[in-house]
């Protein structure tokens, strides 16, 4: 019996470690400048979000590369698949605080509601690890699953919800000339940003789902994985890092007219 891989199941690998490793390198480069920041400014914002992405580059590299050199999951060592498991909770967790320090500082329910992602993550990492799923990849095996992904998919929603909410009404200050344009701006892009994340986790999901069932990884929707998560990365950048062209831009649209001006009337 050939124990080879075939051409199909080693381009399927190829493709999965490629779509991974373009996700990989984006947090790495954005969590190290976010990191070199919080060390100027000393913000809890800053420091969380740095954590975050670097907590998810580890949960890449405890997984992938015992992969690559393997080519299998069965073969991955569970110390490094459960160890990318709990760092990917825990960046999670960390995006929870991020968005609280970021949008709802001191305000009760959203120390319960990151408690709560906190409690569901916990369970789902444990949980994964008493059914035998240290990877986390099999939602129809392990019910496990599921606990684990409210607790990545409730923050997504949050900072879509947070950022939009926030837009809408800083567009109301903007037109009366209350707001500033690069304010306004920041919050659309948080919002946008957390909603493609949402988009992520349910091709997370989906690709788990696809995994479970035919026990390869599906090409395309890893591309799509690495697609929607390089997007909301570049975007935070925009957010702590906007270029002087895009802040001539913003500006110059922001501005309200001379009609749209308050009047001292």
């Amino acid at each position: 019996m050939d124990a080879s891989p075939s051409a199909d199941s080693l381009a399927s690998v190829l493709t999965y470690l490629g779509g991974n490793a373009i996700a990989c390198f984006a947090y790495l480069f954005a969590g190290v400048r976010l990191y070199r920041l919080s060390r100027r400014t000393r913000q809890a914002p800053e420091s969380l979000i740095a954590a975050c992405f670097l907590l998810w580059v580890l949960s890449y590299a405890l997984y992938d590369i015992p992969y690559l050199l393997v080519r299998s999951d069965a073969l991955v060592p569970a110390v490094c698949a459960y160890g990318s498991l709990i760092a990917v909770a825990l960046g999670n967790l960390a995006f929870a605080l991020f968005i609280r320090s970021v949008f709802r500082r001191g305000v009760r329910w959203a120390t319960v509601l990151v408690v709560a992602v906190g409690i569901s993550l916990a369970m789902g990492v444990v949980g994964s690890a008493w059914s035998g799923d240290w990877v986390g990849v099999n939602p129809l095996a392990n019910p496990w699953y599921w606990p684990d992904a409210f607790g990545a998919f409730v923050p997504c929603a949050w900072m879509g919800a947070e950022g939009f909410a926030h837009y809408f009404k800083a567009r109301r200050r903007l037109k009366l000339g209350f707001c500033e344009p690069m304010d306004c701006n920041r919050f659309m892009l948080w919002g946008i940003a957390g909603a493609l994340w949402l988009v992520l986790e349910g091709v997370y999901t989906a690709s788990d789902l696809f995994y479970s069932l035919t026990a390869q990884w599906s090409g395309l929707l890893i591309l799509g994985v690495a697609l929607f998560e390089v997007i909301p990365v570049a975007i935070i950048w925009f957010v702590f890092f906007p270029p002087d062209f895009y802040c001539r831009w913003v500006e110059g649209r922001g501005k309200p007219s001379p009609a749209q001006a308050p009047t001292a009337d």
